[in-house]
């Protein structure tokens, strides 16, 4: 299996680390942690060019808009621990989750979770 690149973006570097210490214990994954700033973050991943991103939250704007348009094939995953929930951005497809479904969206692509209802 092909290393994956993942890029978490991050408000709160306790989300960034927590996150990147759950996803380096699969080797599979190459992972590197961005504090989300506008500017800076969308020329570093033009640069990284990510399979994935996983973001603390995931609402729309500037950010995700730009990174969309220079990278339309990565895959968003936007972590809500407040609620304990997450939401797959993959092209036009929108998909919720589970946290605890991290991993697996990261190996599989969402298409895998679309197939099966999420966890409440």
């Amino acid at each position: 299996m092909l290393n994956r690149r993942v890029v978490i973006l991050y408000t709160h570097s306790l989300f960034g680390l927590g996150i990147a210490k759950l996803l380096r214990m699969d080797k599979q994954m190459e992972v590197t942690c961005l504090r989300a700033d506008l500017a800076a973050t969308a020329e570093e991943l033009k640069r990284l060019r990510p399979y994935a991103i996983v973001m603390e939250g995931c609402e729309e704007g500037p950010l995700i808009s730009e990174i969309v348009r220079d990278i339309p094939a990565v895959l968003f995953i936007g972590v809500h621990p407040e609620d304990n929930s997450m939401v797959i951005y993959h092209g036009r497809q929108v998909v919720t989750g589970c946290p605890e479904s991290l991993l697996e969206a990261l190996r599989h692509g969402s298409r895998e979770l679309v197939a099966r209802p999420s966890r409440a």
